[in-house]
């Protein structure tokens, strides 16, 4: 039986392995958008202003700028993201926040170890190349509309 790589895959892959991180985000008290807002923080190298914690959210999970902004009031009700004391349009993570954040990196990061573990080197650079231009196209398709 050949597999085809198509829309429904990319979709049934995309949701299993969401639902295996969402369970761990769960545990954490977490949405599978906050996770990821963290993440955006905490890679940033400085505090972030409002718009732009709010555009990587957009960016990443296709979202509306409204919903993003949800997400990150929810991260600052929960104290794990704060305003700057100084300037109240950038903000950072919390202590709680940068804990909570490591959390979630360490569970992605064992269960992108065992979800991908046994898979050849090869295999994973030319998914990962083809994934790549389909989310390309996908991006543009969305900003062309």
């Amino acid at each position: 039986m050949s597999i085809t790589l198509n829309g429904q895959m990319l979709g049934r892959t995309h949701y299993a392995t969401r639902a295996v991180l969402e369970r761990e985000l769960d545990r954490l008290g977490l949405t599978f958008a906050q996770g990821l807002l963290l993440n955006a923080l905490a890679a940033a190298d400085a505090p972030l202003p409002r718009v732009d914690a709010a555009r990587r959210l957009v960016d990443a999970m296709q979202v509306s700028t409204a919903s993003a902004y949800a997400t990150l009031a929810e991260l600052i009700a929960a104290t794990l993201v704060a305003p700057l004391p100084s300037d109240a349009s950038r903000v950072a993570l919390t202590p709680t926040g940068r804990h909570t954040q490591q959390l979630v990196a360490a569970a992605s990061a064992e269960i992108g170890a065992r979800l991908w573990a046994d898979l050849p080197t090869d295999d994973l650079a030319a998914a990962a190349r083809v994934l790549e231009v389909v989310r390309r196209r996908a991006e543009q398709t969305l900003a062309a509309a």
